[in-house]
């Protein structure tokens, strides 16, 4: 594996979310328990998406469609302990007709290293058949602004075990 990116670098990536690890986050070991990675980068991944991608509240509802996570890999590089603040960066690395691509990048901003990535691999599913559709024209179109303003001339840290076929 390459270097990992730095603390700098990290803060350019669009924010997401931001936390302080309180004593309700810890497991037996003392350290941030591996639910609460899931819970703050799923809640994130989501937020971003309501955000810039046309996904929001009324999506649903009105277009009776969503994302369904299909897949995930999380790599853990730095510990989180009790009154660490953790940034949460999202990307979207990628997307396919019915299909993206996204990491959440957790940046342990105390010890100003990455502490986790979580990457997910999910599909746009029309509610009436429950099965993988083809992204509407406006949401595609947000979704590749941000694929686009995403780059960096460096190496995201992903871990070359998700992508999306075209």
């Amino acid at each position: 594996m390459t270097s990992l990116p730095t603390g700098e670098q990290l803060a350019t990536l669009p924010l997401a979310a931001s936390h302080v690890v309180g004593p309700e986050h810890l497991d037996e070991n003392g350290h941030m328990n591996i639910s609460h990675y899931f819970i703050f980068a799923g809640e994130a991944m989501w937020a971003r998406q309501r955000r810039e991608w046309v996904i929001d509240e009324d999506y649903i509802p009105t277009r009776n469609m969503s994302a369904f996570t299909a897949e995930q890999h999380v790599r853990y590089f730095a510990e989180c302990v009790e009154g660490d603040a953790v940034d949460v960066h999202v990307v979207i690395v990628g997307r396919a007709d019915k299909a993206f691509h996204a990491a959440a990048l957790l940046v342990n901003r105390t010890q100003g290293r990455l502490a986790c990535v979580v990457e997910s691999i999910a599909v746009h599913v029309d509610f009436a058949t429950r099965r993988p559709v083809s992204f509407p024209d406006d949401v595609a179109a947000a979704m590749d602004v941000s694929i686009e303003s995403d780059r960096r001339d460096w190496p995201l840290p992903l871990s070359g075990a998700l992508g999306v076929r075209p």
